[in-house]
């Protein structure tokens, strides 16, 4: 029986490939690194929403009359020369929102060949500095997610990256992520905050004078609170409840694998 050529072989398999769906080209594929930096007046903008994939998101809060923007990104990019943020991720002023970005490319329906072969798609991490009153939502899925100096609603998502915030307190705080740790400071006040991860530790530093409900839920980890809690326990999980300082605000922490601890703020400076 004859074979056909390796080189014919390997064209017939493109060609089905592409039958299912679009072969996508890479001509203005990039592996270089690339910044792009971006201005908004801050004037208006009360949300700021950060959505991506691959890469890690720094916030930094400060008295300031604009948001600024540092993107790098690195690996396989598409960059396109004289675009608007070099091509590689969106940004939008919605009314008082500005969201920035870029969207989830493995959602499409057709195939990516590279992907198929497993190589990776490029990495983009974003540092932002903005004014304390901006409220925070912030979304990734392979990166961390760090903060400083907000006072305003945050929340937190991400899936394989860690979370470490620092904030005011003065408003509510949720934080979740799967395989990561998740840290939050509250340096001034507490008014709710709600902590769930499955592989990693939670650590929540409060001030002395906070006044919560503490709801619990843990499989695996140990335990350790600065302020008096009762302590549940039942074959295969662990609650926590308990109200501390009258109970007004809410600390809902839930987690599979990991520590937990509760501290003062007086006992980490």
């Amino acid at each position: 029986m004859k074979t056909l050529p390796r080189s014919l072989c390997l064209l017939s398999l493109l060609l089905v490939l592409g039958g299912c769906g679009r072969i996508e080209s890479r001509s203005q594929e990039r592996t270089a690194g690339v910044t792009v930096t971006r201005e908004w007046p801050a004037a208006g903008i009360r949300e700021l929403r950060v959505t991506e994939v691959d890469g890690s998101i720094t916030i930094a809060a400060a008295e300031t009359d604009k948001i600024s923007l540092v993107a790098s990104g690195r690996g396989r990019l598409n960059v396109r020369q004289g675009a608007e943020n070099s091509g590689i991720f969106e940004t939008e002023l919605d009314g008082d929102t500005l969201r920035i970005g870029r969207r989830d490319s493995s959602r499409r329906k057709s195939w990516d060949i590279p992907n198929l072969f497993g190589r990776r798609r490029g990495r983009i991490d974003y540092v932002l500095q903005v004014p304390p009153s901006v409220s925070l939502s912030v979304r990734t899925v392979n990166g961390k997610i760090v903060t400083k100096g907000s006072d305003s609603e945050s929340d937190f998502v991400t899936v394989n990256g860690s979370i470490d915030t620092q904030i005011s307190g003065n408003h509510e705080l949720r934080a979740t992520t799967v395989n990561g740790r998740v840290l939050a400071t509250f340096s001034e006040s507490f008014q709710g905050a709600r902590f769930k991860t499955v592989n990693g530790r939670v650590r929540a530093v409060l001030p002395e004078s906070a006044s919560f409900t503490v709801n619990l839920s843990q499989v695996n980890g140990d335990f350790e609170a600065s302020f008096p809690l009762s302590i549940r326990s039942s074959p295969g999980s662990r609650r926590v409840s308990g109200d501390v300082n009258g109970g007004n605000h809410e600390l809902r922490i839930v987690t599979v694998n990991g520590n937990v601890e509760l501290a003062r703020l007086t006992d980490s400076r």
